[in-house]
């Protein structure tokens, strides 16, 4: 899988001992399909991690904004947000497709 674009977000709350690391990675694969891993779990333990793969973009987009949307809940869920901890993207990829504005808007002003 080819690589091109990575975004990582943590959580940390001290009180309730929750650390956890949440990563979407983007690429394309030998058949120059689109695919999708997230990967997520305990910072410092083994992760789980989910693959997605299909040559339409707009399924694996709407996947990715699905569960970036689903860490904007994390305060309700687990007592403390998401915040953007790595960001890499491949010259020339637009990752502005992939990760919808007002969503990632949200991580930076702690909604």
């Amino acid at each position: 899988m080819e690589n091109l674009f990575s975004v990582a977000f943590e959580a940390h709350h001290q009180e309730k001992n929750h650390h956890r690391r949440y990563e979407v990675v983007i690429g394309r694969d030998l058949l120059d399909d689109w695919t999708l891993a997230i990967r997520y779990g305990r910072i410092g333990q083994g992760c789980q991690e989910r693959r997605y793969a299909s040559s339409n973009p707009e399924a694996m987009r709407a996947i990715s904004r699905d569960r970036l949307r689903r860490r904007l809940s994390a305060p309700k869920r687990i007592g403390c947000p998401y915040r953007l901890a790595a960001f890499n993207s491949a010259p020339g990829f637009d990752a502005a497709d992939w990760l919808p504005g007002d969503v990632m808007a949200r991580f930076f002003s702690g909604a």
